[in-house]
């Protein structure tokens, strides 16, 4: 492939970021007239270890590893004793390296760098998310390696969604180019916030007119490139269709789709969308601000799907490879250490039972807020379905089988929730296939259909 090329379309779009294209969009956005649902799909490291305490069905609890999640166990559907069926199948590294590409997407590594096919959340993006500023958002806490261990998010073959782990830089993306200063305004409004100039047409056209031209050349080139520089060059075209939305979006701010002028179904005035406050920025790769990180960025996800900027975001928590030592929790050993007891560090398990603990504190956190959101006759958590999802049934021998998954929200009542289902290895592949019928992606099916055998029928209402 000409890397002179792919430089002068790099810089083309350096300048089209020079023009402000993220300081232009309009700091508030309206729902669509009918309440959406949305997808999020949440990745906590290292998976269960031997003698966790899971939760049984008919308890009144979620036991002591999830009881902060117990006000919303109506809500919640535990799947226990699935089996990542793909992992062990095809090309690949170490099972951390495998087990996170193969976990949403469910078919064969392409080679040991690359997975085989989209993730969940993305074909779903694609099915639902094509109307909104962001077909979707991708967000993480903490990365520290860059290998396929910290990549389960695939838009295709070879093609991954790199996470973004900075919430000030995900606040300019969603809302623009302010401080995140937690304001109010109707979603649908098309006037600018005090202090700002509203886009003009010619800016926006300016920027259309680049993008005409770089897609152009691309068409013209696909065809005379080999299969990896095509798969290079088809992620390339994703990140300009999708800058491309958004100035559509930009030029027709009040006709259709996320800014057709959505109405409070409660009170019938303007939806109100709040922007979240941020405060001053900090290291995000320090381990001291984890929980921070791990805070704003749950307000920036639940804005920008209360704005409607985006219907389907992923959230992964560092490394499948647990670099975090948790040491606001006094644990002082990293989770991958924990998760084998290497050095004798954990052996009763009480150090890892409280990590988990604090990850369900964060999930309630992220509960409660989607709850305390009106909206139809629900909530925003009524709309919303989310996926917690782990690498290993047994962290020491990075077990495949009896992993334990979450579904939380029900789809607008598509899921039977507050249950405990025990699948007795049931493949993954299964409940991928279930979510994705959950949004009307027909199929019995996803990823490798030789480790599918369909919907579950069970916790479907």
């Amino acid at each position: 492939m000409d890397e002179r090329w792919l430089l002068s379309r790099r810089a083309l779009l350096g300048g089209v970021g020079a023009l402000g294209l993220s300081s232009m969009l309009p700091r508030s956005r309206a729902r669509a007239a009918s309440v959406p649902t949305r997808f999020v799909v949440f990745h906590v490291p290292e998976g269960m270890w031997s003698g966790a305490a899971r939760p049984t069905a008919g308890g009144s609890s979620l036991g002591p590893i999830f009881s902060p999640m117990d006000p919303f166990k109506d809500q919640i559907i535990v799947l226990n004793n699935l089996e990542m069926v793909s992992r062990d199948k095809g090309p690949g590294g170490d099972e951390h390296h495998r087990a996170v590409p193969h976990m949403l997407t469910g078919t064969e590594m392409q080679n040991e760098n690359n997975a085989g096919g989209a993730s969940l959340d993305q074909v779903i993006a694609k099915a639902i998310g094509q109307g909104s500023a962001l077909t979707s958002l991708n967000l993480a806490v903490r990365i520290v390696y860059t290998d396929t261990n910290s990549k389960p998010i695939w838009s295709g073959a070879g093609r991954v969604v790199p996470a973004q782990q900075d919430p000030w830089q995900v606040y300019k993306r969603v809302f623009g180019s302010g401080a995140g200063t937690g304001s109010n305004m109707p979603m649908g409004s098309t006037s600018a916030p005090t202090g700002s100039a509203a886009p003009t047409a010619p800016a926006v056209d300016l920027r259309r007119s680049a993008l005409d031209y770089a897609m152009t050349e691309i068409s013209g080139l696909r065809g005379r490139l080999g299969t990896h520089d095509r798969d290079r060059l088809d992620s390339y075209q994703d990140s300009l269709r999708d800058i491309e939305r958004r100035l559509n979006m930009l030029s027709n701010p009040t006709t259709g789709g996320p800014t057709g002028g959505a109405m409070d179904p409660a009170t019938g005035d303007p939806a109100v969308c709040t922007e979240p406050t941020l405060g001053s920025s900090v290291n995000v790769g320090s381990e001291s601000n984890y929980p921070k990180i791990s805070q704003l960025q749950m307000d920036m996800l639940v804005a920008a799907l209360q704005c409607n900027v985006t219907r389907v975001a992923s959230f992964q928590y560092g490394n499948s490879n647990d670099q975090c030592s948790y040491s606001w929790l006094g644990v002082n050993a990293i989770g991958h250490d924990l998760a084998h007891n290497n050095g004798n560090v954990d052996p009763s398990g009480s150090k890892k039972t409280k990590v988990y603990n604090w990850y369900a504190e964060q999930f309630a956190y992220f509960l409660n807020k989607l709850k305390s959101v009106p909206e139809g006759n629900g909530t925003m958590l009524d709309n919303t379905v989310i996926l917690w999802a782990s690498e290993f049934g047994e962290s020491n021998g990075h077990s495949p089988k009896n992993l334990m998954w979450m579904l939380m929200g029900n789809a607008a009542g598509y899921f039977k929730s507050g249950q405990v289902v025990n699948l007795a290895g049931r493949s993954t592949n299964d409940v991928l296939t279930t979510v994705q019928n959950s949004f009307g992606i027909a199929g019995t099916t996803f990823g490798n259909p030789a480790y599918c055998d369909g919907p579950i029928a069970n916790i479907i209402a």
